[in-house]
C-alpha cells in the first residue's frame, strides 16, 4: 500500500485530534502544520481541529469527548492523527478509541496517510502490518 498517496473516501468534514503532553507549543503547532499538509495531500479541505494539549490521558479529555459527538452524529467522518497515542498511551485504550470512531462511521487515518483500523495492534505507535 502507498499510504501518502491512498485515496480517501468522500468526506463530509474532516477533523484531526492532537494532544501534547506536557504541552510544547512549537511541537503543537509542528504537529498541526503536519496535519493540515495531509489533509491537503489528501484532497481535503482543512480539518476542524480538536487539542488537547497539556492534558494527560489519565484525566478528562474534553476535545476528545467533543471529537467523540461530532462523530456519532455524523458531522465528520475522518479523523487525522498523528499517531494512536493521542488517545492513550495504552494500547488497548487507543484501540478502543478507533474502534468507538469506526462504530460511528469514521475513517481514523494517521501520518503520513496510514489508515488506522478497529483491532489493529499497535507497536511503538505503528499499527501492526503496516509500513513505519
Amino acid at each position: 500500500m502507498d499510504d501518502a498517496h491512498t485515496p480517501v473516501r468522500s468526506v463530509r468534514r474532516p477533523a484531526m485530534y492532537l494532544r501534547c503532553h506536557p504541552y510544547d507549543a512549537r511541537e503543537a503547532e509542528y504537529v498541526r502544520s503536519a496535519m493540515e499538509m495531509l489533509a491537503v495531500r489528501l484532497g481535503l479541505p482543512l480539518p476542524d481541529v480538536y487539542a488537547d494539549h497539556g492534558r494527560s490521558a489519565r484525566g478528562p479529555l474534553p476535545a476528545l469527548k467533543n471529537l467523540l459527538t461530532a462523530a456519532e452524529h455524523g458531522w465528520t467522518d475522518l479523523v487525522l492523527v498523528p499517531g494512536p497515542f493521542v488517545f492513550s498511551l495504552d494500547d488497548r485504550a487507543a484501540a478502543a478509541t478507533v474502534a468507538r470512531l469506526a462504530r460511528a462511521g469514521c475513517e481514523v487515518v494517521e501520518t503520513p496517510g496510514r489508515i488506522v483500523r478497529p483491532g489493529d495492534r499497535f507497536l511503538d505507535g505503528v499499527p501492526a502490518g503496516l509500513p513505519g
